[in-house]
């Protein structure tokens, strides 16, 4: 259990917004252990100052949750901020907001503003320089917020809660921020790991077929070097969602790190293996990503590799298929390589790229 990071007081007789900004860190937030999740006994309801509450809270009016989803260093993931109905809270990097990250260059000092309205709550951008999104999408001034909606502050994310059942809707959002990754919301590595050795386990038992793709965004470092953080963050959110909408439901899409994605394909040999990340880097590519009105290419380099009888783990399986996507990367990359022992290759495509294939233990299905 941590607290979520305290503002600095650089008034010594302590002003007024500070001291609001010390209450609000200190009592309302929950920051919960995503490697345990285990309930913490410490939750408490942020009190609001007569200031910083600007009426009496009628009947039937609810508290909100605040939840950090995101953060570019992974920064206090699931620490809750509560707001009570006729409070106003200020996100900004200025030590003084009441959510403060000054480790952020992308929020400006006072970004945003939140205000419980009562039956509503309301966001306002404050003049800030990247500005505030809301599922995604850039507001002019103010929206008003619904339960479950996005939102984003430079690079920082929030998941907004508005339920009757407060308690439940928070550890329901824990759970799935457990299982997903807070920027694009596919399943993250913990999730991939889970379902690997399971299927592994599955397809050694009953000799199934079991294929890993292994997908990198080509030149991501570039695209950050030249664009900013900012686009790259959509770049991540654009590739996973090209991504997820060509799969079936029954294959594993997960992030596994920063730009490197996985999609596990029970009942797929490496054949049709092959022909799913043809599929998907075509669909990757055909588009370059428009943000802020620049056209930001995109390519990927893919490794595809199955189960072979030698591989007793999802480890080995995830080698095999890093390897093969090395080659492709060695390849000139925006290309598929698939790992097969050298009697067996199948070969692999990609622009300007012959028929080859990453040399190794795959004899086989499972």
């Amino acid at each position: 259990m941590t607290d979520a990071p305290r503002p600095t007081q650089q008034d010594p007789n302590g002003s007024k917004r500070a001291q609001r900004a010390h209450g609000m860190n200190e009592s309302s937030t929950d920051s919960i252990d995503l490697a345990q999740l285990r309930e913490s006994g410490h939750t408490q309801a942020w009190q609001p100052s007569a200031s910083q509450e600007r009426r009496v809270a009628g009947a039937g009016e609810i508290e909100a949750n605040v939840i950090l989803i995101a953060h570019p260093e992974n920064r206090t993931l699931g620490t809750r901020f509560r707001l009570r109905p006729g409070s106003v809270i200020e996100i900004g990097r200025s030590p003084t907001s009441e959510i403060s990250f000054p480790e952020v260059l992308s929020i400006s000092r006072a970004h945003a503003r939140l205000e419980h309205q009562g039956s509503n709550v309301v966001i306002e951008d404050l003049g800030s320089t990247n500005g505030t999104y809301v599922n995604d999408r850039l507001i002019p001034k103010n929206q008003q917020l619904r339960s479950g909606d996005r939102f984003q502050v430079g690079a920082v994310h929030f998941k907004f809660l508005h339920e009757r059942d407060v308690e439940n809707a928070y550890h329901l959002a824990i759970y799935d921020l457990v299982m997903r990754d807070g920027l694009t919301e596919i399943f993250n590595k913990r999730k991939y790991d889970e379902e690997v050795e399971r299927e592994v386990a599955r397809a050694s038992r009953y000799a199934r077929p079991l294929t890993l793709v292994l997908l990198d965004i080509d030149h991501f470092k570039a695209v950050n070097d030249t664009y900013g953080h900012l686009c790259g963050d959509f770049v991540l959110k654009q590739v996973a969602e090209r991504v997820r909408t060509a799969l079936r439901q029954e294959q594993v899409f997960a992030r596994v790190g920063g730009e490197e994605f996985v999609v596990l394909c029970p009942e797929t040999d490496a054949e049709h293996g092959q022909q799913l990340a043809e599929k998907l880097r075509d669909r990757i590519a055909a588009t370059p990503v428009e943000y802020a009105g620049f056209q930001v290419p995109v390519t990927c380099s893919f490794g595809v590799a199955q189960l072979g009888r030698s591989m007793r783990d999802g480890t080995a399986l995830y080698e095999a298929a890093d390897r093969a996507m090395y080659d492709a990367k060695q390849g000139g990359r925006n290309a598929v390589r698939l790992f097969a022992s050298s009697a067996e290759a199948t070969g692999a495509s990609g622009p300007g790229s012959g028929t080859s294939s990453a040399t190794g233990s795959l004899t086989g299905g499972a």
